[in-house]
């Protein structure tokens, strides 16, 4: 396990010294101090342990960078047998470190916010090296009552963590022999609109800024992070299509908001915009050329906005109130069951391959036994053996 320490240089003595009850140089008692910190440590190379020092860091957050990158550069191929008790927050720390780079802004934040609430509170006292099966047992049945995916969440968030001290620490990973949670729970149903039921709504939403968010929602399929990060460059009114190659988080650190890349590779896509959208975003760009956003001008729609607009338009429109999200099942709803291809949709809703596609919307396609059974007999008629 790494040992960060803070480390005090005496301009006057010209070396690393020790420090006084007065915070002065136990030397020459001097206060010309540079504060830096350090990290030690202990990796294996060429199935050799070795130990190392890292100096000069300004902060301790940058000698865990340090630290991290090293044993990345190092390549890292053999855990390191320690006899050090480790206390599962300073793993959790570490943990931290070393995922921040290697996943979006958004993921990072919804790791720390979670974990700060269900896993550090439940074993950050504990070394990890005491953590047996029958613990993890105890914390899955703390957290039993939450919904199958939100506690499976967590207990891969704790796979991570402990995997991360398997791997580097030879800490045998014990959530490996713990079961994990049963899905028990009934399939809800999905929820989506069809175009009557969207146009009764639109009719009822009298703002500008909302009636093109919500058309832009349901003839795009696009998820509300990618619409709301889009600017005037992106688009293309002239020969209809939309570019998407970014998205506005709002689960982060320091910020209410920042665009970030979409979510994942094939999310960044043109969509091709029907004449309808194509008339309805020339109206509302006029006038609006300068807005730096699209929605809203320099900072995007907030979200309790959003859905104080659509729960309005809903109760007035009579119409069941659904999910942002399920805009974009309503759109792959109204594709699918006028025939368009599941490889089409998917490509058009940013999907990583068909599976996904057909795994959520599988249901929704229109039943066509019939005529493969039709298809079948014709075949025969023409081919099949004579009697």
């Amino acid at each position: 396990m790494p040992s960060f320490q803070q480390l005090f240089y005496c301009k006057n003595c010209k070396k690393i010294v020790q420090l006084n009850d007065k915070g002065q140089c136990s030397k020459c008692e001097s206060n010309q101090l540079k504060k830096s910190w350090s990290v030690r440590f202990r990796y294996a190379e060429n199935g050799k342990e070795k130990q190392k020092r890292l100096t000069g860091f300004q902060t301790k957050k940058e000698a865990q960078d340090g630290y991290i990158k090293f044993i990345n550069e190092a390549k890292l191929k053999e855990p390191i047998e320690t006899s050090e008790k480790i206390k599962f927050e300073r793993l959790f720390e570490e943990y931290k470190a070393f995922t921040k780079t290697r996943i979006k802004e958004s993921s990072y934040y919804d790791l720390c916010s979670k974990c700060n609430i269900h896993i550090l509170p439940y074993f950050k006292d504990m070394y990890v090296q005491d953590i047996t099966p029958k613990i993890i047992l105890d914390w899955q049945n703390n957290i039993n009552h939450y919904s199958f995916k939100y506690k499976s969440g967590l207990r891969r968030y704790l796979h991570s963590i402990l995997s991360y001290a398997d791997k580097y620490y030879n800490i045998p990973n014990k959530i490996k022999k713990v079961d994990g949670f049963r899905n028990l729970e009934i399939k809800k149903e999905m929820l989506f609109w069809t175009p009557e039921e969207f146009n009764t709504f639109i009719e009822k939403v009298n703002n500008e800024i909302y009636q093109a968010f919500f058309y832009t929602l349901y003839y795009t399929g696009a998820r509300k992070g990618e619409i709301l990060a889009t600017t005037w460059k992106d688009w293309d009114l002239k020969n209809g299509i939309l570019n998407i190659d970014k998205s506005i988080t709002k689960k982060v650190y320091g910020a209410s908001w920042i665009v970030t890349t979409p979510k994942n590779q094939s999310s960044k896509r043109k969509i091709s915009l029907p004449q309808v959208l194509i008339d309805i975003m020339k109206k509302y760009k006029n006038g609006r050329e300068h807005y730096n956003l699209v929605f809203a001008g320099e900072k995007p729609l907030a979200d309790s906005n959003i859905q104080r607009v659509q729960e309005i338009a809903c109760k007035e429109a009579k119409v069941k109130k659904i999910r942002l999200h399920d805009f974009r099942h309503s759109h792959a709803s109204l594709l699918l069951g006028n025939g368009a291809s599941i490889v089409a949709v998917a490509k058009r809703l940013g999907h990583t391959n068909i599976e996904q596609t057909l795994n959520t919307y599988a249901h929704m396609m229109p039943q066509e036994d019939d005529l493969i059974v039709k298809i079948l007999q014709k075949t025969a008629d023409k081919n099949g053996p004579r009697s």
